[in-house]
């Protein structure tokens, strides 16, 4: 006990620590006795208890010395007392509240509202013992309302003191020969005969109960619910919930737990139905919007969601989850300004959170607001987790700069020297990307020598191979595009795309035609799916002369992958060598609408040219 007024009593110090020089001086007014404060500093545990000792020292001479003043003294003593107890119980602080209290009772012992109250502090604080002896008070000097609900408390004390058989005594008298039936009675009757282990006994009160008195029915109902839903007797349980909610359509105890049911049984949408249907009374409830906000959260019901988590978020305005929450919301709705402002607000309460600051830089990267976006990824700290994704990102941003005007390039370049210096992992993945760079300013031989430096890095798939003798086949060094294709081969005899690579390289060189063909079917039979490698077999069809053959397998080619401005093309061409110009020029325009290099476009626009022109003859 001491520990606990050591923590929280320091603010009713000052109240006692004056009132020790009021048997001192008859000068003194009473409300200098009670007022003048002086302040003491509890470091420890002792402290703390002499401190006590003084306190109650000093409150048992202001009790002694009003005593002697009179009545008038007395009233005035024990108000302004009763007061700073009011104001302990209302900060929480139980402990000072009951020893003021006891004081205060001392100066007006027949006071039974104040015997009650001093009752209530006791057990707040833990002092049972003596908690009991002013519940009995009561019980023998009280009205009968107040003898019942002293009785109640008093069958707790015993409860928690482990005196379940007396406790279960008191309660059945209050369930059984006290009326009106207080309801509480009969519900701690029936959790003191479950802590007893007699279930059946707990559920047969919760029944007489429920006949007696009919207009708690819904509750009682609830806690038999309860009892089963405690001992996984889960059909039960809802059984008890559902006439629970019957009776009363706002009971949230039988929704909660009903919903929490339900959720275990994989019935989501039962449970929504339950939840959305009791908000209807209750629209403000922060459990059942906080159920129904997971609920369509996880089931990605994102514009369902949005009101209800910004009225729970209104609710609970500092929950910085919710605010998170909403903000990805508010992104996968596309939202993306409100995403901003939310993420900025949690921003100003955790100004170094990683994940924020991720966030926040993505959604001006999706905006197309680069600058803003590099600056929210800067400033993620090395030692997160993030830091290594954050520039990897704005290498993007910087590489996409670069690419639309050439005076970024040094800035871009500059960057993937500077923080290629923090990591050989870091280093790998950024100068991947500024060869992708180098790949789209026809830069090959710089490409190249930085995918060759990488090579024997523990990080360098297949992927990477892939990548580099693509490389390699623009550059025309077909010989050392195909022995990186044929070494992933030897390793992976099944790899599609390695099979496709080789079989497209040959076709475009016009040699080893039977090689192709075999690779590109192998290909196609191990992943016929793929768009890509079956536009390589109706290539080959095409570049053979079967032209029907390649039609068959380009169209469906096209239904795989139909914004790829390759497929398109080479339907357009297959439809000019079937002599069908209409069809030939609807897809050179579709090839067209995708074309995102200069040169790509040329070449289309030159092929409509040339069908145009043939054209014109017959047109006169």
């Amino acid at each position: 006990m001491f520990k606990f007024f050591f923590k929280k009593s320091i603010l009713l110090l000052p109240l006692a620590a004056l009132v020790s020089c009021a048997t001192h001086t008859d000068k003194m007014t009473e409300t200098q006795l009670i007022n003048k404060a002086a302040e003491i500093k509890i470091s420890n545990f002792e402290e703390a208890k002499r401190a006590r000792e003084f306190v109650e020292n000093s409150l048992a001479e202001v009790v002694a010395d009003a005593k002697e003043r009179g009545e008038e003294s007395i009233n005035y003593v024990a108000s302004d007392l009763f007061l700073k107890a009011s104001d302990a119980s209302l900060a929480g602080d139980a402990a000072s509240a009951s020893l003021i209290l006891k004081y205060v009772v001392e100066l007006k012992p027949n006071d039974i509202y104040l015997r009650r109250k001093y009752a209530v502090e006791l057990i707040k604080s833990s002092q049972l013992e003596e908690g009991k002896k002013e519940l009995n008070y009561l019980i023998e000097h009280a009205d009968e309302d107040v003898k019942a609900k002293a009785r109640l408390l008093l069958a707790g004390v015993y409860g928690a003191l482990g005196e379940n058989k007396t406790a279960i005594k008191l309660y059945r008298n209050l369930v059984y020969k006290t009326r009106p039936l207080l309801s509480e009675a009969c519900i701690y009757l029936s959790k003191a005969y479950v802590d007893d282990k007699k279930v059946k006994k707990a559920i047969g009160t919760l029944s007489y109960c429920s006949q007696k008195d009919r207009s708690n029915r819904s509750e009682y109902a609830f806690h038999k619910g309860k009892i089963y839903f405690e001992k996984s007797k889960y059909k039960l349980a809802k059984k008890y919930f559902n006439i629970s909610l019957k009776l009363d359509p706002t009971n949230q105890q039988s929704t909660i737990l009903l919903g929490v049911v339900l959720e275990q049984e994989g019935k989501y949408d039962a449970a929504k139905i339950l939840y959305r249907k009791f908000l209807k009374y209750d629209p403000s409830n922060y459990t059942a919007l906080g159920k129904y906000v997971n609920l369509l959260f996880a089931d990605g019901e994102y514009d369902e969601v949005v009101p209800y988590l910004e009225k729970l978020l209104a609710l609970d305005p500092e929950n910085l989850n919710l605010k998170v929450r909403l903000g990805v919301i508010y992104t996968e709705t596309n939202r993306i300004e409100d995403a901003k402002s939310v993420f900025k607000e949690i921003l100003d309460v955790i100004p170094d959170s990683d994940k924020v600051l991720y966030y926040l830089a993505s959604l001006y990267q999706k905006s197309e607001d680069g600058d803003l976006a590099v600056t929210y990824y800067s400033r993620i700290k090395e030692d997160s987790s993030l830091y290594h994704e954050s520039n990897i990102q704005i290498a993007n941003i910087l590489n996409a700069y670069a690419q639309k005007d050439s005076k970024q390039e040094k800035r871009f370049v500059d960057f993937v020297k500077e923080r290629s210096k923090t990591s050989k992992e870091l280093r790998f993945e950024l100068e991947v990307i500024l060869a992708g760079y180098y790949e789209t300013k026809r830069d090959l031989g710089q490409a190249i020598a930085l995918m060759e430096s990488h090579v024997e890095h523990d990080n360098y798939t297949d992927g990477h191979a892939y990548y580099l003798a693509s490389l390699y086949e623009k550059n025309k060094s077909f010989v050392k595009a195909e022995k990186i294709m044929l070494d992933i081969l030897k390793r992976d005899p099944n790899n599609s795309h390695a099979l496709n690579f080789l079989g497209y390289t040959y076709l475009e060189q016009g040699v080893h035609m039977d090689k192709a063909y075999t690779y590109i079917k192998r290909a196609v039979q191990l992943n016929p799916k793929d768009g890509y490698i079956r536009d390589s077999l109706g290539w080959y069809y095409y570049k053979t002369g079967d032209y029907k053959k390649a039609y068959r397998e380009i169209k469906k080619a096209f239904a795989l992958v139909s914004d790829d401005v390759v497929i398109a093309k080479h339907l357009g061409l297959i439809y000019t060598s079937l002599n069908k110009p209409e069809r030939a020029r609807h897809y050179y325009v579709e090839a067209l609408k995708n074309c995102t290099k200069v040169k790509e476009r040329e070449e289309i626009l030159n092929y409509i040219e040339k069908l145009d022109s043939a054209r014109l003859p017959a047109s006169r």
